[in-house]
């Protein structure tokens, strides 16, 4: 009897078409988009920010919220995040962690999104563009150390993770015309700097030959000093150990990208008057960024 009705079932298997099979699918769903069920305020200010810009814009590193049914039969609480220690160069990530401190009212969130919109993004090249951007009210950083605590937390004001770019901004209704400008400036800068590498390799073949001989050096400790002769910039020269190697042409790059944006041309020229080679490599940099779009010493 058993043998007849295992037959019957492998026979109703086999009669079955794909057609017939039950499909258990979902559509893929993007958790960085707004859900397309999602209304009010919010949900329409991140829509919007997208359909203008083709980036996604988020205010929490919470991306989805569930509930789904666990083993128990009771429902639990599922979160997907923003991976934001992705690129971090710590071995201790999943330990170390990210506070994010998001804005407590529509009104914030409304006016740094109109902020970056407007007065940053309309000086910085599709180019150069994150994958999403986050606004936060704070950021820090907690990173675990070998005697089994955490150092001093860091409190970033930009952020650009693999999956987001994270911009901090307390209380931007209280800033001056110029302190607004200057925060543009500066975010301009981040924005080209973190994204960089998007210009291609060849395009720095004339900014590199002016420091290649230590480029080739297989430490940044044996680079002569001052390293201002060698043209290289102190930015990254004074991470202490551990930290980022100055004298690779990535940090190079890095280093003068940062400057120029800190600084006018006037200014950078008179900074760095004792050293001609550095003065140099500015203007061979500013011709790469001019040829990609970027609006700088003009």
């Amino acid at each position: 009897m058993k043998y007849i009705i295992g037959l019957l079932i492998i026979a109703g298997l086999w009669a079955c078409t794909k057609e017939d099979w039950p499909d258990n699918s979902r559509p893929e769903v993007n958790p960085f988009a707004v859900p397309a069920d999602a209304t009010g305020e919010e949900a329409e200010l991140r829509r919007g920010f997208f359909d203008r810009t083709g980036m996604y814009l988020l205010f929490s590193d919470t991306l989805v919220a569930q509930e789904v049914n666990a083993v128990s039969a009771k429902k639990e609480k599922v979160y997907i995040k923003v991976h934001l220690e992705w690129n971090m160069v710590s071995t201790n990530q999943g330990i170390d962690s990210f506070i994010c401190y998001p804005y407590k009212t529509l009104a914030e969130k409304k006016m740094l999104t109109e902020f970056v919109e407007r007065e940053v993004l309309t000086s910085v090249p599709v180019l150069f563009y994150p994958y999403s951007i986050m606004l936060l009210d704070r950021l820090v950083y907690f990173q675990y150390n070998y005697y089994g605590g955490y150092e001093d937390p860091v409190e970033y004001s930009f952020y650009a993770g693999m999956q987001s770019t994270v911009i901090t901004v307390s209380n931007l209704s209280a800033f001056t015309a110029g302190e607004k400008e200057k925060l543009k400036t500066n975010l301009v800068g981040n924005l080209i700097s973190s994204n960089i590498s998007v210009i291609p390799e060849a395009d720095w073949a004339d900014f590199y030959t002016y420091s290649d001989e230590y480029y080739k050096l297989s430490s940044q400790y044996v680079v002569p000093y001052p390293i201002e002769a060698c043209g290289y910039l102190s930015t990254y020269a004074d991470a202490g150990w551990g930290g980022p190697d100055f004298h690779t042409k990535e940090y190079d790059v890095k280093a003068y990208v940062e400057e120029i944006f800190k600084l006018s041309e006037s200014e950078f020229r008179e900074t760095y008057a004792e050293y001609p080679i550095i003065i140099d490599k500015m203007e061979e940099m500013v011709k790469v960024l001019r040829k990609h779009g970027v609006k700088v010493y003009e």
